[in-house]
């Protein structure tokens, strides 16, 4: 995401659709991003999968012949396919590459490459199944812009460009910032409750900021008979997805954390062997048992949770805002219903529990593709003009003269557009002005790019803004002692012994257990294995490395 105020391009040159030919040039003024010669670009359709649970919401209905779109493939010859899913993520990436059915381009999580979906992506990688992009790149430099732009430099060094991969690409980030701390973006993380409960129980959100108060408001809420737009009893609280994100209920456990260690007794600790992990486990089987939690909240699926949520029917849930979804559905039709930030709530050192980032972004979404594409240079012209300035216009603001007028080289929405987009974000999504920046675009901030006037925003827009100013984004420019566990000799063993172990699983399998005593074995079973592989004897190797270091950040 980009500081500076993109130029229009006022003209639009076709582009070959001949992988030999030039896809780009600089990204400034006159350069389209895509390959230029007289003729037309040779059409071309691409199968893409965004591989997010409900990652589809930013599909336009129809993927073919919204204005968008018909500019992208008249300008890179390109027409996507698009799917989404609405299973677990790695579950659906070893599916499509255990089948051999890897789709032209992907858009999956990249967190790390040592577990969850970046192990299975660079797994993949290595056995051939990912396009090398490095013979590329040249040829296609908005695309390299994004390999360094707005990503942590350790992150890079170690998992991006992972040693493994022997000097080839594989992934592209997305969704980065611009390389600035203001592009930075901030995801709103928190508990939001019902505006109307908590005014019918005469409760300043701000004040339920620990868990103490949290778990009085919710009991508070079962015994006030409270009904979702149905009339149907409301769930206190609950979660969107596979439990996305139970942990905001347990904030009051987390710190300014960049790794997996802790600092607790003037010694370093594996995250997983706190005490934090049986206080978090009785307190959410404390919500849970008083039938304060919702018992569907791990197996939801994205159409569940968005049920519950858009009929109000969770009085608290913990996640991002939501409003994408909810200024649509439930904020037309019950207004009074609106969600509220509670707390903000306050982390084990009594500071506000917020975002913690470093000045780069460190885990993203990334774009890789399939070894098998036929035509890799034309899914490499669009990225390409999709991060020029042109191609950003059209992801962000959509067809010059229809849709939006450049005003002393701003883009400014049309009056009449933008009341329309206003009064129903459907209308702006099939129109093809959502899909290609949440799926196609890193290195760039629009906020930044393109700055609103107060007049100018949306109350949606300054409502998100007035979280943000009471969750601003903490920032710790140190390298993740993550990074020095790769130097212990016994790392490689320590990940095959562990592959198998699901933490996550288990101790979602020990919220359910008829007592605490057998929660707490299920748990101290978990951690037991951890240590037999080696956790704490890496945990020291850190501590050691880290000794010799100032850089390093816990």
């Amino acid at each position: 995401m980009t500081l500076a105020v993109p130029m229009l391009l006022t003209a639009v040159t076709a582009c070959s659709g001949n992988s030999s030919d030039n896809a780009g040039g600089s990204d400034g003024p006159g350069a389209s991003g895509a390959a230029t010669d007289a003729g037309k670009p040779e059409p071309v359709t691409l199968s893409f999968l965004s591989a997010w649970n409900g990652g589809g919401s930013s599909f336009p209905q129809d993927q073919v012949n919204n204005p968008v779109a018909q500019r992208v493939k008249e300008v890179t010859g390109v027409t996507l396919k698009m799917e989404s899913i609405t299973t677990n993520e790695t579950e659906k990436l070893n599916t499509i590459f255990a089948s051999g059915t890897v789709p032209d381009i992907v858009n999956a999580p990249f967190w790390s490459t040592t577990g969850g979906e970046g192990q299975v992506i660079k797994k993949a990688a290595l056995e051939g199944q990912l396009l090398d992009l490095t013979p590329y790149l040249d040829k296609y430099p908005n695309v390299k812009k994004l390999l360094t732009t707005g990503v942590a430099k350790d992150f890079a060094e170690f998992e991006l460009n992972s040693p493994d991969f022997q000097g080839k690409t594989y992934v592209i980030p997305m969704q980065t910032p611009d390389g600035t701390l203001e592009s930075i973006h901030n995801w709103n993380y928190g508990l939001y409750a019902r505006g109307d409960i908590l005014k019918a129980l005469n409760v300043n959100p701000e004040d339920i900021d620990t868990e103490e108060e949290l778990f009085d408001l919710l009991v508070k809420i079962k015994n006030g008979n409270f009904k979702d737009i149905s009339g149907k009893p409301v769930i206190p609280a609950g979660t969107m997805h596979d439990g996305w994100d139970y942990g905001q209920f347990l904030r009051g456990w987390s710190d300014y954390n960049i790794s997996d260690f802790r600092e607790e007794n003037g010694k370093l600790t594996f995250w997983m062997f706190s005490k934090d992990e049986e206080e978090k486990l009785l307190f959410m089987r404390k919500i849970i048992g008083n039938g304060l939690f919702d018992p569907e909240a791990f197996s939801n699926t994205d159409t569940m949770a968005n049920e519950k949520l858009t009929t109000g029917k969770l009085a608290v849930f913990g996640a991002q805002s939501m409003l994408a979804t909810l200024q649509n559905t439930l904020y037309k039709t019950n207004p009074e219903m609106q969600y509220e930030l509670l707390g903000p709530m306050k982390n084990k050192s009594g500071q506000i529990a917020t975002q913690v980032e470093k000045p780069g972004r460190s885990g993203f979404p990334v774009i890789f593709l399939s070894a098998k594409i036929k035509n890799p240079d034309a899914a490499l012209r669009f990225l390409d003009y999709i991060n020029s300035d042109e191609g950003r216009l059209l992801a962000y603001w959509g067809i010059e003269g229809q849709h939006y007028q450049m005003v002393n080289g701003v883009p400014k929405w049309i009056p009449e557009v933008k009341q329309k987009f206003d009064e129903n974000t459907d209308l702006k999504r099939d129109a093809g002005l959502n899909y290609l920046n949440a799926n196609f675009i890193g290195g760039f901030s629009p906020d930044v790019a393109w700055p609103k006037t107060e007049d100018e925003k949306t109350k949606w827009e300054k409502l998100e803004e007035s979280f943000s100013k009471k969750m601003p984004i903490k920032i710790i420019d140190k390298v993740s002692a993550n990074y020095l566990e790769r130097e212990w000799p016994k790392y490689q063993q320590y990940l095959d012994a562990t592959s198998s172990l699901n933490y996550g699983d288990e101790f979602e399998k020990a919220l359910f257990a008829k007592t605490d005593e057998q929660a707490l074995k299920i748990l101290h079973d978990i951690q037991d294995k951890f240590r037999a592989a080696g956790a704490e004897e890496m945990t020291e190797f850190v501590a050691q490395k880290a000794a010799e270091r100032t850089d390093i950040g816990f």
